[in-house]
């Protein structure tokens, strides 16, 4: 068996598909085998797509926004977030997010977004109005529920008051109140 010699055409063709296209889809398209383009990836230095496109998984994204996973996909299939599917290596698909992207949307859709807790140029490129944002934020800390206000709480759903009309009364949050009523 005698090996062939990659093209700059094929090379080109890896380099621009990786990530887009399963092994097998590209083992196909260059009519080469997964272990010869796997080896190539290798040599080439193209371990991980990530790297490779500046993108963000939802899981690193969440992260940095220290939000839940759950969250940012939520965003993606609820809320119009832009986001590529990528297949890396032989069959895991990935949703990825240009930091780009994510600015733009973040921009129109500022109550969903803590930038507070944004650390500073961990996204790049970082657009000038989200220092704006952070300072605007004024984040509140966790008040302790008295005993006084959890029984409040019991009366006032038991007597028919929606969470909203509790919330106003207590002066909490709407979903303050309706997490403490679920856990007691």
């Amino acid at each position: 068996m005698t090996r062939r010699k990659w093209t700059e055409e094929e090379i080109d063709f890896l380099k621009d598909n990786v990530g887009n296209m399963k092994l097998a889809t590209l083992s196909k398209k260059l009519n080469r085998t997964e272990g010869s383009i796997q080896n190539k990836l290798k040599r080439l230095s193209i371990f991980n797509t990530k790297a490779q496109t500046g993108y963000l998984t939802t899981y690193e994204l969440a992260n940095l926004l220290q939000k839940d996973p759950k969250s940012v996909r939520g965003w993606i299939t609820k809320h119009g977030l832009k986001s590529t599917i990528k297949t890396t290596h032989s069959s895991r698909q990935f949703s990825f997010i240009h930091p780009e992207d994510f600015w733009k949307w973040a921009e129109s859709h500022k109550e969903k977004v803590d930038f507070s807790k944004i650390e500073r140029q961990s996204i790049l490129p970082e657009p000038a109005w989200v220092e704006k944002e952070r300072k605007r934020e004024n984040p509140t800390t966790y008040r302790v529920w008295s005993i006084k206000e959890e029984k409040q709480l019991k009366m006032m759903l038991t007597d028919g008051y929606s969470i909203k009309e509790v919330a106003r009364k207590l002066n909490r949050s709407p979903i303050s109140v309706q997490r403490k009523y679920e856990r007691i």
